[in-house]
């Protein structure tokens, strides 16, 4: 007879599932589906930033800073050191450039610029120096704009074969002039001898010209040049008042070749940088050509003579160069480096010298980094720490030396968890793009769009997008009169300029509409239903009035919202008696003093008691001078039996 157990099973309930969410240090992600995001993830972030552990609160507002001269858009924005940690804050607008004065403005006198040129300012040595590429440089002393005067090219070149040695070896010269603008003449002339040695050590050239018509103050020197006809290199440099050199067969250079235009007006240039103490810029006539200046006192000048140069940057590649930057890595060498981007491909530029005879001149080495990742525009390149952030056509990338290998230069890429916004921008926002680091924030700003995207390198993660009432075309940071440092916003379609600031919730007056949404949460178990208990939001902070909004997709794959509440922000209370607290509404007496209500944290909580697969939060403040800090999301649920999703999804 079999033996049959008859005892009732015991009983044992499922336990429930404790979903958590304390952090939300993963940031922004655009690139994966909401049910593929890490709890440390969030789907929008619109004016969304992180704070602490990776708390959730609303970006910084902005105000009204001073009004620039009038123009449509701010062009440029710039620094002029005046001592200490003073500055002064230039802008252009209107093709003039004026400085902060209180909340309005002064103009700097002594030059101008068309009304749609962009200029880029950098300082050194007393000078602040601005670039166009619509007109020559300048730069500002403190008091007006100095603009070059432009000489012609010397005249009159001749040259005799002093020694009478003779051979059938021919030789051409010519002579550029060297202005203090930085720039040179070119050479359209040029000096045929022939009948001699090929060993011009056996010899001696006297080579004469006629020396420029200028004031003693713009002449710095004449350059001479030799070699075959069509192909002269630098040979030697003389003082402003030689007219004479006399050729003992020292060899030319291999390298520096004859000035194709002439530049002694100030070079017109789309971005200029310093390295050390050198300047550093690109001539728009030969955009493919890294002009660096001589050492302080002589950064104004390019020329050879001064101690400056240049050098050819992949110059058959089809690509100009679109942006420069002091490289901040290992330096150790004592060799100043600098940055080099394309649109499609970056390289490091090392000034190191050569002796040439009796003198020593510049000798860069080029060295490639990387030959498909390139930088857009010159204001999107920002030293991060001992990096370079930079934003080009594939996304944003970070260049520096690869750890423990000192000689080795690295890019890498950081955007790629925003690649859907990135792929919808298009030439005109590449073009217009700028960017700023502050607050160990990198920030991309499209003015076209209105638009930031901002990367916390703190937290590795990006904040979201932020959405501004205009659009910023440039920023500057900068630290006022009082030593408060200040994040400048120059307005893209006037000359209004403002500031971020930490404690306001408004640009300048109008309200940010702040949108958090976390992703959709399955909890572990997408294929099975849930009933969705208890749910605990903590948050700290609030000010104004916010929205949560709580989603979830039932058993029939149908969105809908199931719980909405408002949380009230807390202000400080007025006096209060017996009324307001535990007899209605009445005051019976009055309580000494002003009460104030905390703003800290401000718990949640809801019995929800719904099935649904999916469920994700959305908080929302859309009235002026509202905020808050989300701290906590806690989620209990009971887990369904297999086969709990509807039939009509059964196949």
């Amino acid at each position: 007879m079999p033996i049959i157990d008859t005892r009732v099973p015991r009983y044992k309930k499922a336990k429930d599932i404790q979903i958590e969410w304390d952090t939300w240090r993963g940031g922004y992600n655009s690139l994966l589906r909401p049910t593929e995001l890490k709890e440390t993830e969030y789907v929008t972030g619109d004016n969304i930033m992180l704070k602490g552990s990776g708390v959730v609160t609303g970006r910084w507002g902005s105000r009204k800073f001073w009004l620039a001269k009038e123009g449509a858009g701010i062009k440029g924005l710039g620094l002029y050191a005046t001592g200490g940690s003073l500055s002064e804050l230039l802008a252009v607008s209107g093709g003039i450039v004026s400085k902060a004065n209180n909340a309005s403005y002064s103009v700097i006198d002594g030059g101008s610029y068309p009304t749609t040129s962009v200029v880029r300012m950098e300082q050194l040595g007393g000078n602040t120096y601005l670039v166009s590429k619509n007109t020559p440089m300048s730069y500002y002393d403190g008091t007006d704009l100095t603009v070059f005067a432009t000489i012609s090219a010397p005249t009159g070149v001749y040259a005799t074969n002093f020694s009478g040695a003779t051979g059938p070896n021919v030789q051409s010269y010519k002579i550029v002039a060297t202005a203090n603008s930085g720039g040179s003449t070119n050479a359209p002339t040029n000096y045929v001898i022939d009948s001699l040695p090929y060993d011009l050590l056996t010899t001696q050239i006297h080579v004469f010209w006629t020396g420029v018509s200028a004031a003693a103050s713009v002449i710095t020197g004449y350059e001479i040049y030799r070699g075959t006809p069509g192909d002269e290199s630098f040979l030697a440099a003389v003082g402003p008042s030689i007219t004479k050199y006399i050729d003992s067969g020292d060899p030319e250079s291999q390298t520096v070749l004859v000035p194709l235009t002439n530049t002694t007006g100030g070079v017109n240039s789309d971005m200029i940088t310093k390295v050390g103490d050198r300047l550093v810029t690109v001539d728009k006539a030969n955009p493919s050509i890294l002009l660096i200046s001589g050492r302080f006192p002589y950064q104004g000048r390019f020329d050879w003579l001064s101690g400056g140069g240049s050098v050819a940057i992949d110059p058959d590649s089809g690509d100009y160069i679109t942006a420069v930057k002091p490289h901040v890595g290992n330096t150790s060498d004592g060799l100043g480096r600098v940055l080099v981007w394309k649109n499609h491909s970056c390289y490091v530029v090392t000034i190191d010298t050569v002796a040439l005879g009796n003198y020593v001149i510049l000798d860069p080495q080029v060295q490639p980094v990387s030959t498909l990742v390139g930088a857009c525009n010159p204001d999107v390149v920002q030293t991060v720490e001992n990096d370079v952030f930079y934003f080009g056509r594939k996304g944003i990338y970070v260049v520096g030396y690869e750890p423990n290998f000192l000689n080795l230069i690295r890019t890498n890429e950081v955007s790629a968890r925003i690649r859907p916004y990135l792929d919808g921008l298009n030439a005109i926002d590449y073009e217009n793009v700028c960017a700023m680091y502050v607050d160990n924030k990198y920030i991309l700003s499209f003015p076209d769009r209105k638009e930031m995207i901002v990367y916390d390198r703190e937290r590795g993660a990006f904040l979201g997008i932020w959405k501004l009432p205009f659009g910023v075309s440039k920023m500057q940071k900068y630290v006022d009169e009082t030593g408060t440092e200040r994040w400048v916003l120059g307005r893209s379609d006037s000359s209004q300029i403002y500031v971020f600031e930490e404690s306001l919730n408004v640009d300048d007056g109008t309200a940010i509409q702040k949108i958090f949404k976390s992703k959709k949460e399955d909890m572990d178990a997408w294929s099975l239903l849930k009933m969705i208990k208890l749910i605990y939001m903590m948050f700290r902070n609030v000010t104004g009035q916010m929205t949560v909004n709580i989603s979830l997709e039932d058993r029939n794959g149908t969105i809908s919202t199931v719980k909405t509440f408002t949380v009230d922000g807390a202000a400080i209370a007025g006096t209060s008696g017996w009324g307001t607290d535990m007899y209605g509404t009445a005051e019976w007496g009055d309580t000494g003093g002003t009460i104030v209500v905390s703003l800290d944290e401000i718990p949640r909580w809801t019995q929800l008691y719904k099935a649904g697969r999916l469920l994700q939060f959305e908080v929302i403040t859309t009235s002026a001078n509202s905020n808050f800090e989300l701290l906590n999301i806690r989620i209990t649920a009971g887990l369904f039996s297999e086969g709990s999703l509807s039939n009509s999804q059964r196949v």
